[in-house]
């Protein structure tokens, strides 16, 4: 009787493109210990944008990765972009300093709740537009994209938005 053994799930999706704006690194789902980024650094030369929309987790160990691929960057001079920043990449971003580097941040996704319907949803927002408010630690009230109303921030502004600083 023989046995086939499983291949290993792939948790960490990434791949880079180019844009006319600079190189865009493209990551998704869990950034883990069975995460490498260090083979992006390479391919990356020209205004790195980062787009990290699609990141559902990140621990201890991905967080060291993320930084070190932030730090290899930095070290040869380029400007990252960060863009659609996930809840989850945030919430490491507040802990660790370091998470966020020098990086100019362009997106994030923030936590709204609608009290009209009840919706819960991350909703996107673009730093430059809402710029004067995110600085004061008031995230913009939001239309509920399941109702109309306006959906509040769910979240302390002052811990969530801390790591724009």
């Amino acid at each position: 009787m023989s046995s086939a053994s499983a291949s290993p799930k792939v948790r960490t999706r990434a791949a880079v493109s180019s844009t006319p704006a600079g190189d865009l690194l493209t990551i998704g789902g869990d950034i883990d210990d069975s995460t490498s980024l260090a083979p992006f650094v390479a391919q990356l030369k020209r205004s790195p944008i980062i787009d990290l929309g699609d990141v559902t987790f990140i621990n201890s160990v991905g967080v060291r990765e993320w930084i070190t691929l932030l730090g290899e960057l930095a070290q040869r001079g380029l400007r990252v972009t960060l863009r659609n920043v996930s809840e989850p990449m945030v919430r490491q971003m507040t802990m660790v300093l370091e998470a966020r580097g020098d990086a100019a941040v362009e997106s994030f996704y923030a936590p709204y709740a609608c009290d009209s319907c009840g919706d819960e949803r991350a909703l996107l927002l673009q730093v430059d537009q809402h710029k004067d408010a995110l600085e004061a630690h008031k995230p913009p009230p939001l239309p509920c994209p399941s109702c109309g109303s306006e959906a509040d921030f769910d979240e302390f502004p002052n811990r969530y938005l801390s790591f724009l600083s």
